[in-house]
């Protein structure tokens, strides 16, 4: 790659990185597996490394891990809770071992199963239990103190009476309580959860503690972080007063004296590990002397003293029973493989994605072939190509369907996309998929009305389109089956709540070809009413930040199609509010450019960007010579270096208010 191919891809690794990131930590979601995030965060790394001016602040190589919600209160970490520097090779874990020869001597080392959890902090003060929080970004946490009380595993009240000690620990959730979870949520229609991680997540991050009592999590402790009233030498020594005190702590935990012994146990566990009732992604290796921890100290982001080898993906092969093509909410038909059952990463897997008609040509993948799967981190698998098998060439080759699978509409394809598309605007799988989106989570987040209750009300032919949400009444919910006064009543009001979602929330809602939530949020920062945006150019659109030609024409032609501009009229007579709740935008700052760097005490960065909006100016996400203004709060960044450089204007926290007003 050129320098100019360099800077795109670290932009868009750190975009992708952060957004997976806030999916898994915060949305407890996992959109993409454990070892495709660790390649793109390696690929990012070494790019920095070698262009060290392209290191950000917000670059994911800056941070710890996850990072707290507003759901509880805030805990700061002491003691950073930091992550483990992964190895992904017996090679790699042999030069860490190289490394600790290098800075000690006379190391020894404590080897323990990953458990694949939530990291938490327990602290107690004179013996009882005072305080459990989540590991957030490593410095500053969740208080979920209510919900650890219910993990019996956890002591409310130690053995001895120590005057302080804060221990971390690992919370999930056993493969056989999860099952059982799963077959509660599909029998009372809920979505179910993704896998035992989530579910532990999930489960501890609940408002209502009666909730997470309900789950049966548990818990393995495996490191104190700090302690008053009692000396400890070496880590294996550490887990054994942890047992003392009656803790239950991480299993398995062996000492040798040298790496070869280390690599033995991640080969043994490999697949020993399918046995047990919990997941584990890997072994974590430590020096086992407390001196020897301290004398090496930490990296950035992680103990120099510590890795994680991490287990390779797990694959498998199995026949291919058929393809089944499923219809979005866009139109865009999608190959799903049916599988002959079989166990991957301790689960039955039955279907797996295979992307899209392209990557069934690319793989030449035909029913009646073993194929070979991958599932990392229990999430949804894939298939990775076809198993050489004599049979194959006498298959017929896969043909894509000429028809919806819906509706018998026509397929189409689309200029410059991979995808088939069902041409059938009524199409009752688009529909029903548009009508999902509408309620999900990052559109009008309306609770309570899932899958199920959509299918019933679009058979009942009560809801045919987002609008019918809004004409609903109690006596047409009582209708659907299953479904008491309680249930009836939560949903309505979901529905009359959602009313007053952010401007932003309704045009993701909308499922406008090309928008989604990142694009609407944009649009919704420029224009202060549906009104405005109907009104506005092709050219108008384009000229916004982070808004192309090809993005400007479709929300164009989408509020300029006749029943859509019905739509919005009927939305409008239901209550629906579409206005922007910032302030009145005025010209002050029009023609002024701000780059926002380190973290305000007022506000956050994407308030004040909306503030600077407000009054004409635009932000950027990076210095040069056309920068008007650089914000420099508390801990700022290699942007303050380069405006430095440039001779940008510098303003302080206190003179941007002056500015902003």
């Amino acid at each position: 790659m050129n320098y100019e191919d360099t800077v795109k891809r670290a932009e868009k690794l750190r975009k992708d990185l952060n957004y997976y990131s806030y999916r898994y930590y915060v949305d407890n979601e996992n959109d993409i597996d454990d070892y495709e995030y660790d390649m793109m965060m390696r690929e990012l790394k070494a790019i920095e490394e070698e262009y060290p001016e392209l290191i950000t602040p917000d670059s994911p190589t800056r941070r710890v891990g996850g990072e707290a919600t507003n759901m509880f209160e805030s805990v700061a970490h002491t003691v950073k809770m930091e992550s483990l520097q992964d190895a992904f090779s017996f090679d790699e874990i042999r030069d860490f071992d190289r490394r600790v020869k290098d800075a000690v001597t006379n190391a020894t080392y404590v080897v323990e199963p990953k458990i694949d959890g939530l990291s938490v902090s327990l602290e107690y003060r004179d013996g009882v239990f005072v305080r459990g929080s989540t590991r957030g970004d490593g410095s500053v946490g969740e208080d979920i103190t209510a919900n650890l009380r219910t993990v019996r595993a956890i002591p409310l009240r130690l053995k001895t009476d120590l005057p302080f000690i804060e221990v971390r620990g690992e919370v999930y959730m056993p493969h056989s309580v999860f099952h059982k979870l799963v077959e509660e949520q599909e029998l009372n229609e809920e979505k179910p959860f993704k896998n035992p991680r989530n579910a532990a997540a999930g489960s501890l991050r609940q408002k209502n503690p009666k909730i997470t009592a309900k789950r049966k999590l548990d818990i393995f402790v495996f490191n104190v972080q700090q302690i008053d009233g009692h000396s400890l030498s070496n880590h294996k020594q550490s887990l054994d007063y942890l047992k003392e005190l009656g803790f239950k702590t991480i299993p398995f935990y062996t000492e040798f004296k040298n790496i070869d012994g280390a690599i033995e146990f991640c080969k043994e566990w490999e697949n020993k590990r399918f046995d047990l009732d919990y997941a584990t992604d890997g072994v974590v290796i430590k020096v086992n002397p407390l001196s020897c921890q301290r004398e090496m100290g930490f990296t950035a982001r992680a103990p120099k003293w510590a890795t994680a080898f991490k287990f390779p993906p797990e694959e498998m092969s199995t026949k291919l029973l058929k393809i089944e093509n499923g219809v979005g909410k866009t139109g865009a038909v999608t190959p799903v493989a049916i599988l002959e059952p079989v166990l991957l990463a301790g689960s039955t897997v039955s279907r797996a994605s295979l992307h899209n008609f392209d990557e069934i040509k690319r793989l030449d993948v035909r029913i009646g072939d073993r194929v070979l799967i991958k599932k990392a981190a229990e999430i949804i698998p894939k298939v990775i190509k076809v198993v050489d098998t004599p049979e194959h060439n006498s298959l017929p080759v896969y043909e894509p369907p000429a028809l919806c699978p819906e509706c018998d509409a026509p397929l189409v394809t689309r200029e410059g996309e991979v995808n088939l598309y069902c041409s059938n605007d009524l199409c009752p799988s688009v529909i029903k998929a548009k009508l999902e989106y509408w309620v999900s989570k990052d559109a009008m987040d309306i609770d309570f009305i899932g899958p199920s209750i959509i299918e019933q009300l679009f058979s009942l032919g009560l809801v045919k389109s987002p609008v019918d949400f809004y004409k609903l009444t109690m006596d047409d919910f009582l209708k659907l089956e299953l479904v008491k006064e309680k249930s009836a009543a939560n949903m309505y009001n979901s529905i009359q709540a959602s009313k007053e979602r952010p401007f932003s929330r309704f045009l993701t809602a909308l499922s406008i070809r090309h928008v989604g939530k990142e694009t609407a949020d944009i649009i919704a920062g420029e224009f202060s009413s549906v009104e405005a945006l109907m009104d506005a150019s092709v050219e108008t659109l384009s000229n916004i930040e982070g808004i192309g030609d090809k993005i400007a024409q479709s929300i164009y032609e989408y509020f300029h199609n006749p029943s859509n501009i019905e739509m919005i009229v009927e939305f409008k007579k239901l209550g629906l509010i579409f206005e922007n709740n910032i302030q009145t935008r005025t010209d002050e700052l029009a023609g002024k450019t701000f780059v926002l760097t380190g973290t305000l005490a007022s506000m956050t960065r994407d308030e004040a960007a909306e503030r600077i909006k407000a009054k004409g100016g635009k932000t950027s996400s990076s210095v040069s010579k056309k920068t008007s203004y650089v914000v420099a709060g508390d801990n700022p960044g290699s942007k303050l270096d380069k405006a430095q450089n440039l001779g940008v204007i510098i303003l302080n926290e206190d003179e941007f208010l002056k500015i902003i007003g």
